[in-house]
């Protein structure tokens, strides 16, 4: 593929600052179109669904209503009490009484379905189909409320069997039950609206809300039957799907109790509304189809794109023809960057006319003259770096010279047979000649340790009391690489606070701890003094965590270094951790990664 040249680079970008404004513009506009019927659909969505739901409410309303009237009764529920009271010719009218009552009171709302009334007394007598005896049928099996039931018990009479929306509960007098009532209403009155199409875009859809006792999770099924399956597009698996991890799933804190949400699977995408009826442990959700808006936004995007690309083509060729004529100045500055490529920099480009490209080949000019002042600057900073490597190893023969006159005086404790001398020298030698290597940045942990050994021993030469050191490390992490002189300042700093001060027998423990991090192994050391403070504890904690460097003043290697180098070695993540109570000791941990090696 060729590559565009300079004038061809520069036309397109002149193309480019008309066109991607154009384009902006363009997306801008189809966007605000789509916001604007996505918007009308959502609204639209939404006064249904609050629609839907005024109805169910009102349902709701009712059957409360009827419960409240019969439950308000108080002849009724004085004879479900004590019917034994009463004398046939009592009962009979009792029965006819209440009966012509309910009925009447039916006849004003022709919505209910069928209305029951059931006493768990069984001397209460018959009167189908509102009074009726509890044996009838199993009442305490069924839910507070019922979907597509049908009163079976009732014999022949079909005209009242058909499926329904039923609730049934119980009655009570003074605290007793005394029976239940039963209300039910025709589902194609309870849900009139799961029975209409709007159009093929629309669909209504109710869900119940029901507990599955192997899982412990709520879970929707729908309410339907074939009336509905005729008028409504059933909601595929997968929509069904994501409508539940909305309203479950994604559920923080309390339970939403209605929401907006987008179904789709592939092209089949609908703008939906939901909301809960916690009366009836329902969900009422209202889809629009996307189908309708996407045809019309499917047409005015391609004739705007397509005129949008011709525009593209027009202009590109008209700037074209007017950028070739003024370039050729800019070739002169090209040869010259092409030049500087190769690193010829004595000669530079001429200065011609009086206009931006003069401007730039002014600026290419100085920019060579800083080229040249800068080499000159980094030649004399390379200097100065070797004078100081030069001073570093003067400074390395210095210690040197000292191990090796170390060397002779052992040499002459040995002739002497000062074997005790002997093995102080010897140590301390070890001691100088780990110290010495500080070109070394990585040891093994095995090698810090053994240098651990010979620090404690060196002290327990020089006090009247005895410093165990207790080492526990798996033989697996022996040979990992750590950072050089990481636990010695910890060894360090426990004889200095925590044994020295109390100046009797103590132990410091030094051992390997496999945390829950799959990446890391913790490096302990343990002593058992009078621990820290929690002031200070906190104020160590707070120096720590500031990651600003900062050089230990004393020359010596305190926490801060320790830290610092860790998360030089291996990165942020990588923290020490300081466990400490009064009277009962310190505990330092430091991370290190499981498999060794320091992280570049």
């Amino acid at each position: 593929m060729t590559k565009m040249n300079f004038s061809e680079k520069l036309v397109f970008a002149y193309t480019c600052i008309v066109v991607i404004p154009l384009f902006i513009l363009v997306i801008t506009a189809m966007g605000v179109i789509r916001k604007s019927r996505v918007e009308e659909l959502e609204s639209s969505s939404e006064g249904l669904i609050l629609e839907n739901y005024e109805t169910v409410k009102k349902n709701i309303e009712t059957f409360s209503r009827f419960e409240q009237l019969v439950n308000s009764n108080g002849t009724l529920t004085l004879f479900f009490t004590i019917p034994e009271r009463s004398n046939e010719e009592e009962i009979i009218n009792t029965m006819i009484s209440e009966t012509t009552m309910l009925e009447r009171t039916l006849e004003t709302v022709p919505n209910i379905y069928g209305l029951r009334v059931f006493s768990d007394n069984p001397l209460v007598p018959e009167r189908w189909p509102i009074f009726m005896n509890s044996s009838r049928t199993n009442l305490s099996a069924l839910e507070r409320w019922e979907y597509g039931y049908t009163a079976d018990y009732l014999g022949n009479l079909g005209s009242l069997k058909f499926e329904s929306v039923c609730t049934t509960r119980r009655m009570e007098k003074n605290h007793h039950e005394i029976g239940y009532i039963q209300i039910a209403m025709k589902t194609s009155d309870y849900f009139p609206f799961l029975f209409k199409t709007i159009n093929s875009f629309n669909n209504d859809y109710v869900f119940r809300e029901v507990l599955n006792p192997q899982t412990n999770k709520m879970e929707l099924v729908p309410v339907t039957n074939k009336l509905i399956e005729q008028v409504q597009r059933p909601l595929p698996e997968t929509l069904l799907n994501q409508f539940y991890g909305e309203v479950y799933h994604r559920v923080h804190g309390s339970p939403k109790t209605s929401g907006k949400l987008i179904l789709h699977n592939k092209n089949d995408r609908r703008y939906s509304t939901w909301i809960r009826v916690p009366d009836m442990d329902i969900i009422l959700l209202h889809t629009v189809a996307s189908e309708s808006i996407s045809r019309e936004l499917f047409w005015i995007q391609s004739g705007i794109l397509a005129g949008l690309i011709i525009t593209v083509f027009l202009l590109y060729f008209l700037v074209r023809y007017l950028t070739g004529r003024l370039m050729a100045r800019v070739y002169v500055l090209i040869g010259g960057m092409k030049q500087v490529q190769k690193g010829k920099l004595e000669f530079p480009i001429p200065v011609t006319g009086n206009d931006e490209v003069t401007e730039a080949q002014k600026t290419f000019n100085k920019m060579i003259d800083q080229l040249k002042n800068q080499i000159e600057e980094i030649k004399h900073e390379q200097q100065l770096i070797a004078d100081t490597e030069m001073k570093a190893m003067q400074n390395q023969i210095n210690a040197h010279f000292l191990y090796n006159a170390l060397e002779t005086i052992k040499m002459q404790a040995v002739i002497a047979g000062e074997a005790d001398v002997e093995e102080s020298i010897n140590v301390l030698g070890k001691l100088m000649h780990y110290c010495l290597r500080w070109r070394v940045h990585e040891v093994t942990l095995e090698q810090e340790v053994d240098y651990i050994r010979s620090y404690i021993y060196l002290l327990n030469i020089r006090n009247d009391y005895v410093i165990s050191l207790e080492t526990e490390i798996q033989s697996q992490y022996k040979d990992i690489v750590i950072a050089k002189m990481s636990l010695q300042p910890l060894v360090e700093n426990a004889f200095f606070y925590a044994v020295e001060p109390l100046g009797k027998d103590a132990v410091i423990r030094v051992y390997t701890e496999e945390g829950p991090e799959y990446d890391r192994i913790w490096l302990c050391v343990r002593d058992f003094g009078p621990g820290i403070p929690k002031e200070k504890l906190e104020q160590i904690h707070a120096y720590l965590e500031d990651d600003l460097y900062e050089r230990d003043s004393n020359g010596s290697i305190g926490l801060k270094n320790i830290q610092q180098r860790l998360t030089a070695f291996y990165g942020k993540d990588f923290r020490m951790k300081i466990d400490s109570h009064e009277g009962e000791g310190t505990l330092i941990k430091i991370p290190v990664p499981r498999n060794g090696g320091i992280v570049r």
